[in-house]
């Protein structure tokens, strides 16, 4: 199996997808770094014009108490926000790393992975011919998942470690940065990663039922984006419908990556995203060993 992985993580590595993935990251890194530079008091206030200063310092407090007293994980929510950040106006390289996991975009940028990775092999045929050799299918599988495991850990390190980095230094922040923040961001990264790793199985799975790389990715965009933002109109108005939706993966990797979520948070989303990836990896290695494959 070893020399399996070997050769799928060679075919990572040399896969044009994973490179231009891991391109978009460092584009998403340079707006990141941007945005927590640009956004300060100072520019803020300009963009509000000639109103009295006093008014501007209001609106600057109401924005920071906003963020503060809000809850952990705003349902719904999508992309790069400072939601739980104590100054919206004066971003921590902490809570620049929180935000760069952005909630939907590396989800799309997982299952384009996916589909470059095992989809592909449907539409082009190789599947049948790689199997030839008499490799279990259920090692292959899980080789497959290993592989893009990596690949997704290595395009999520760019995406939430450099902006991370260039925010200390940026903002002199080299003397604050203290070990229980090297334990925030490696408790955040780990469990993130179990979400993650749900995720590729639950896209892996939706693989071995529709064998196509354009038909993966729009069903992800569909549950990675729609589905949430239409449950989110939901949320709060019955507590059974709220139960149940803070069980599944959508809401546990908004909750692992939060900027106020405590270890308890993260420790709960972990354990939803081990079920699930569980669940997910079963079902899809008894698909994909039962399928006639041509």
């Amino acid at each position: 199996m070893l020399r399996m992985i070997k050769a799928e993580v060679y075919k990572l590595i040399k896969s044009k997808a994973f490179i231009i993935l891991c391109g978009v990251a460092v584009g998403l890194v340079i707006l990141i770094a941007s945005f927590s530079s640009f956004m300060t008091e100072d520019r803020y206030f300009d963009t509000l014009g000639d109103i009295p200063q006093e008014e501007k310092y209001k609106l600057a407090e109401e924005m920071k108490t906003s963020s503060q007293d809000g809850p952990i994980v705003v349902p719904g929510q999508l992309g790069f926000n400072t939601n739980g950040t104590k100054d919206p106006l004066n971003v921590t390289p902490v809570e620049v790393f929180h935000i760069s996991f952005g909630v939907g975009v590396v989800e799309i940028l997982i299952s384009v992975l996916v589909a470059s990775m095992f989809a592909k092999e449907y539409s082009a045929g190789t599947l049948k011919n790689t199997l030839a050799y008499g490799k279990k299918r259920e090692q292959f599988y899980i080789s497959k998942l290993i592989a893009i495991l990596i690949g997704v850990a290595i395009i999520v390190s760019i995406l939430v470690i450099t902006p991370t980095i260039i925010t200390i230094f940026s903002k002199d922040w080299i003397g604050q940065f203290k070990f229980t923040h090297l334990i925030e961001i490696i408790r955040t990264f780990a469990g993130a990663m179990i979400l993650y790793t749900a995720i590729a199985s639950i896209l892996m799975l939706i693989v071995t039922m529709v064998k196509s790389n354009g038909a993966t990715i729009a069903i992800s965009v569909l549950l990675f984006i729609f589905v949430p933002t239409f449950l989110a109109f939901n949320y709060g108005r019955y507590d059974w419908f709220d139960k149940l939706y803070e069980l599944t993966i959508f809401y546990n990797t908004s909750l692992a990556t939060a900027i106020k979520a405590s270890s308890t948070d993260v420790l709960r989303a972990s354990v939803v995203g081990i079920c699930t990836l569980l669940v997910a990896l079963l079902a899809g290695i008894s698909i994909f060993k039962k399928q006639d494959i041509k």
